[in-house]
């Protein structure tokens, strides 16, 4: 099936550039810091990424013509927040001015830690590998992607001796099921999942009730991509009696779910059966009683 033509010449100019950037051992060693910068792209990762289907050339605009590529061009940073916003109607849920703001208010921009010098977008978004959380995804797997993106950095958290989080039940057990980002950024019911506003560690949420209740901010964040899976594939009822926005954290079994509501029903019945015996008790009582008094009358 032939490509349409934006997308067959985006196909064809990636396959020129992965000529060179395919190569696993493609890279330079910086002349500034003398350290190596890895230039390789994994093709089908990137192929999967949200700017699989991009020209290289939209991002990688003036210069890149010549090969070796210009150390100018090379260096020149890429704004993706002036990217994105020339693509307007891809705001609705992604809106890059206000995730601008948002970033500007974080931990990482505002730091005086020298590691926390010249973070940027692609510090957390690999460009040429971030694919964003989507509906169907299991939450499971949201968790791990996104928490690694974390890791990257914050690797020390990886020692089973690290102090850090243990105020938190079940340290390990969280970290398996939510995010860092639900916990590290303020909760809003701005109709976005997430904010890029990163809190510090005295800003964070650390209450357990935020999370551990009906009314818990996960359900708008995390949550969201279970709850409308939920309803799309076992409608409103079966997500009002499973309620399959579980608070996290809690061990679930679907086979005493279902065993309740066996149980439930049962109940019901019972109650119903007792109740119809009853009322037949009492119409035949009745009707003992009108039969009596008929053969009263008639003596």
């Amino acid at each position: 099936m032939a490509l349409p033509a934006p997308a067959a010449e985006a196909a064809s100019e990636q396959r020129a550039c992965l000529r060179c950037h395919g190569m696993a051992t493609l890279a330079y060693r910086d002349p500034a810091t003398g350290d190596i910068v890895n230039l390789a792209l994994n093709e089908k990762t990137f192929g999967h990424s949200v700017h699989g289907e991009l020209a290289c050339s939209h991002c990688h605009e003036d210069g890149y013509e010549s090969y070796p590529h210009s150390p100018d061009v090379s260096a020149a940073e890429l704004n993706c927040v002036q990217c994105h916003e020339d693509h307007p109607e891809n705001t609705d849920r992604v809106d890059f001015t206000v995730i601008d703001q948002e970033y500007q208010a974080s931990v990482h921009a505002r730091s005086d830690d020298s590691e926390a010098a010249g973070f940027n977008c692609h510090s957390c978004h690999d460009p040429h590998a971030f694919r964003a959380s989507l509906l169907g995804r299991d939450i499971p797997d949201i968790v791990a992607y996104d928490n690694q993106i974390c890791l990257s950095c914050h690797e020390e958290l990886r020692d089973a001796f690290s102090t850090s989080h243990a105020w938190l039940p079940n340290r390990d057990k969280h970290w398996a099921s939510v995010r860092c980002l639900d916990c590290h950024t303020p909760s809003r019911d701005n109709g976005r999942p997430v904010s890029h506003e990163i809190l510090s560690k005295e800003q964070s949420n650390a209450n357990c009730v935020n999370c551990h209740s009906q009314a818990q901010g996960l359900l708008s964040r995390l949550y969201q991509y279970r709850s409308r899976e939920d309803i799309e594939e076992k409608g409103f009822f079966a997500k009002a009696v499973f309620n399959q926005a579980y608070i996290v954290g809690m061990s679930r079994n679907p086979l005493i779910d279902r065993l309740a509501l066996i149980i439930i029903g049962l109940t019901v019945l019972v109650l119903a059966a007792h109740g119809y015996g009853r009322y037949r008790a009492y119409q035949s009582l009745r009707e003992q009683q009108a039969t009596a008094a008929n053969e009263g009358d008639k003596q």
